[in-house]
């Protein structure tokens, strides 16, 4: 029997390999799709099912932080404030972590303009933190986090090969007619159609489950910037003087979070973000020494190097859709659905093949 063609056992063999990477990630790929196109409108979604928490009259003008700090503390005698998460707009309230008397963990929506507590990060409704969660580890542990790096890595796999095997025939049709070829027209369309998606999916996935080899990586090809720090206050500052030293910093960046010192050798930092910069919270940091109100360190997401943006912002943005804003989130939540069509065709293709060589087989005995 003559053996086939070298271009022809290639294939195939990218086939099998295109066959049983799909197999073998197709559960957790169906799973990874759904969650992803969901949290391509995290805040939105958490914000709708908890309004009665998350949203404010707006009125003229904030309380300060130390008011803020002053009416929390007198309903948490011996409590101390961790951190403010900065709302994004005027008609959001504010985020507080909060340590009580007795050392728990408290995170409290607060109207910024009355200190009112609204609600607890427990009383709300947790469907989108545990999507979050789910979507990055899954049932949690070491085991599941390592299946989600390797689902990264097996959609790489599947996205290169997927591309490599359309471009012989270079389909672009879906006909009506037997389940086998209108699944595999299907597939086959839908997968060249989203295969530079999925690409980035899985390489910005690879990167973020990576991350902090990612980073050190970045570091090692960047040389340090260095700034020009004021001279320190000489004194305790609170927390509405950590963000104004934060803010004179780098003044044209919002900042996000204000994080308090966690012990008394610790500083307390202000994370901003400048406008071109689509994260959710930013990458721009100001540490702050809260004993004498001493700039300690600044990191600018304008002075980094492209390496660090690309390990800091540009990756996540990639993944999350939030690189060119809303269209891009839209683009990727479409995409990340293409992932369980893909993830259900792939195998049912596999599945109506073999009942086909099996009815033959009964037919021809």
């Amino acid at each position: 029997m003559r053996s086939l063609p070298q271009d022809l056992r290639l294939r195939k063999a990218l086939l099998y390999l295109h066959l049983w990477t799909g197999l073998i990630a197709a559960v957790f790929l169906l799973i990874l799709g759904v969650t992803g196109a969901l949290l391509a409108f995290e805040d939105e979604i958490h914000h709708a099912l908890n309004a009665k928490f998350a949203y404010v009259e707006v009125k003229s003008q904030p309380l300060t932080f130390d008011a803020i700090t002053q009416k929390l503390l007198a309903q948490y005698p011996g409590g101390k404030i961790d951190a403010f998460g900065l709302p994004p707009r005027p008609d959001l309230s504010l985020l507080v972590a909060l340590t009580d008397a007795k050392g728990a963990g408290r995170q409290l929506y607060v109207n910024p303009y009355t200190g009112e507590i609204l609600g607890s990060l427990n009383d709300a409704n947790q469907f989108m933190r545990r999507v979050h969660s789910f979507h990055q580890r899954l049932a949690g542990g070491n085991v599941s986090d390592m299946i989600v790096g390797w689902t990264a890595i097996f959609l790489l796999l599947l996205s290169i090969s997927g591309i490599v095997l359309w471009w012989r025939s270079k389909t672009f049709r879906i006909r009506r007619g037997p389940a086998l070829r209108f699944t595999l027209e299907g597939h086959n369309t839908l997968g060249i159609l989203s295969s530079l998606f999925l690409f980035l999916f899985a390489w910005t996935a690879i990167c973020i489950h990576w991350e902090r080899r990612v980073n050190e990586l970045a570091q090692r090809l960047s040389p340090e910037v260095t700034y020009a720090l004021p001279a320190p206050v000489g004194r305790p500052v609170n927390a509405d003087e950590i963000l104004n030293l934060g803010r004179a910093m780098l003044p044209e960046a919002k900042p996000a979070v204000l994080q308090m010192p966690r012990n008394a050798k610790s500083p307390a930092f202000v994370v901003l973000k400048f406008p071109e910069d689509r994260t959710p919270v930013g990458r721009s940091r100001v540490l702050i020494d809260a004993a004498t109100g001493q700039v300690l360190h600044v990191e600018s997401s304008r002075q980094m190097t492209a390496a660090m943006k690309y390990a800091r912002m540009w990756n996540r943005e990639l993944h999350t859709g939030d690189i060119f804003g809303l269209p891009t989130r839209i683009l990727m939540a479409l995409f990340s659905l293409a992932l369980p069509l893909l993830a259900i065709t792939g195998p049912l293709i596999w599945w109506l093949r073999r009942r086909m060589k099996s009815q033959s087989k009964v037919a021809a005995a």
